[in-house]
């Protein structure tokens, strides 16, 4: 299971992740409303929730209930969704097809050169991405497809997944 090495310090400082302004958008997926069925990877170990926590200038934020406010590190560790464990990489469907793009929101994506991203982004191909049911594209690429945005950077463009059609 690929998991980015992101410093609990750095996240502590920024508290950009895991905090949402809007529900439906550039939150884990398996709190979206009305999501389909997510494949394995991207589905927690337990139900998450987003509650009310306080924001910055007076913006309502809703935060990940798994969020634990004392260490600033995620209740399930390691078996976190993919969307969480690759963050500041995001899934994007863009121009017909799915790719890595790395937020530059992120202060981490600052801290390490593109190659570093890029290498993390082929460890998630290559040993998830690959495995994923093809009878997940669907629903993937529309959840992708609300996480683009024009400032993310392409990092690596991802070939439809190989994984067996349920029978």
């Amino acid at each position: 299971m690929v998991v980015l090495p992101v410093p609990g310090d750095l996240c502590q400082e920024c508290g950009l992740c895991c905090r949402f302004s809007d529900p439906s958008v550039l939150t884990p997926w398996a709190v979206r409303p009305g999501a389909a069925p997510l494949p394995s990877p991207f589905r927690p170990p337990n139900p998450l929730a987003l509650i009310p926590g306080a924001g910055r200038m007076d913006l309502p934020v809703l935060v990940c209930d798994a969020l634990r406010s004392d260490s600033y590190r995620c209740a399930f560790w390691g078996s976190h969704p993919a969307d969480c464990r690759l963050y500041p990489l995001v899934l994007v469907y863009r121009d017909g097809g799915f790719l890595l793009a790395l937020d530059p929101d992120c202060p981490f994506a600052a801290r390490e050169p593109h190659s570093f991203f890029l290498d993390w982004a082929t460890r998630f191909r290559e040993e998830e991405w690959k495995r994923l049911p093809r009878a997940a594209v669907p629903v993937l690429a529309e959840l992708a497809r609300l996480e683009d945005h024009p400032h993310y950077r392409p990092v690596l463009p991802l070939p439809e997944p190989e994984g067996p059609m349920p029978s």
